[in-house]
């Protein structure tokens, strides 16, 4: 996979998509040698990335209980002169969240197809790249071995959701999507048992709820596999495994395709290792779509 990526040429205009990723990633790299007030500023900084332009050093220190000085020595530690660059870039990033903000953007002009097309490549590239098959492949083992599959997303990311599902359930026997329509998740994960895997998706602007979930799902030791953007903060710690999908879009609404491709990977490699059970629920699968008359 890394070889036919690399060969994918970036556009620099779009390395600023990787701000997210990267403060995230450095926060992470240092966390374990941080002092404990620095490690308190770092937690809140994991925890509202996507709000940190709206927010003074003064403040995130009171929020976090220790003092300016503190939350300055974290800021330099993680390589900007101060804490107002740092301030600067993530608003930077901000402006291509909620569509309003793109809308003065993109008034009364076009953008050309190609930058879209550039800025696609670029997240796809930058996604995949910073993957390892050492966590594709814990994934995949996961799916396959799973008793049952939750597939779990809400607003945006119930479309990845369904897609994930409708996948999986052509070579699992048991893979159920939540929330269910007119249900409440509570009915329905009561029955969530330690066989069984949790997928979810959890791209911004995600409800609390995703947090309670997946601390519900640790309980109950089920495995769990989280799809989710930047944005999100340090809730993850208990999942098994975590794919961070680039999702901002070039215009005005966010992009899933990073996302989706992945998604259908890990689909079709669990396929692949099922083999022939895999072919048999495919081939029953179809003599009830020739019986039924659906397709």
């Amino acid at each position: 996979m890394k070889t036919i990526i690399s060969m994918l040429r970036l556009d620099e205009k779009y390395v600023s998509l990787k701000f997210m990723v990267q403060l995230e990633q450095t926060i992470r790299d240092q966390y374990h040698r941080l002092p404990a007030g620095e490690r308190k500023i770092a937690d809140i900084l994991l925890e509202m990335q996507g709000e940190l332009a709206v927010y003074s050093a003064t403040e995130l220190a009171e929020k976090a209980g220790v003092s300016k000085a503190t939350a300055t020595r974290l800021v330099q530690r993680l390589g900007f002169s101060d804490f107002q660059q740092m301030r600067n870039r993530a608003r930077e990033a901000k402006q291509k969240g909620s569509p309003l903000a793109a809308l003065p953007d993109i008034a009364g002009q076009r953008g050309p197809f190609g930058r879209h097309l550039n800025h696609e490549v670029a997240s796809l590239t930058q996604t995949l790249e910073g993957i390892s098959s050492e966590r594709v492949g814990r994934a995949i083992d996961i799916l396959t071995k799973a008793g049952r599959i939750w597939v779990i997303g809400f607003r945006n990311s119930h479309v990845l959701a369904l897609y994930a599902r409708e996948l999986l359930v052509q070579v699992k026997p048991d893979v159920r999507l939540l929330p269910a329509p007119g249900q409440t998740i509570a009915e329905e994960f009561s029955a969530l048992s330690s066989d069984d895997a949790v997928l979810i998706m959890g791209f911004r602007r995600r409800p609390p709820i995703i947090a309670k979930i997946i601390r519900t799902a640790a309980k109950t030791q089920a495995r769990m596999i989280l799809f989710d953007d930047p944005s999100l903060g340090d809730i993850d710690r208990s999942t098994d495994v975590t794919f961070r999908c680039l999702s901002r879009g070039s215009s005005v609404f966010d992009s899933y395709a990073a996302a989706m491709s992945l998604i259908n990977y890990l689909c079709a490699e669990v396929a692949m290792v099922l083999g022939k059970g895999a072919q048999q629920r495919l081939r029953l699968t179809e003599q009830l779509h020739e019986e039924f008359g659906e397709l």
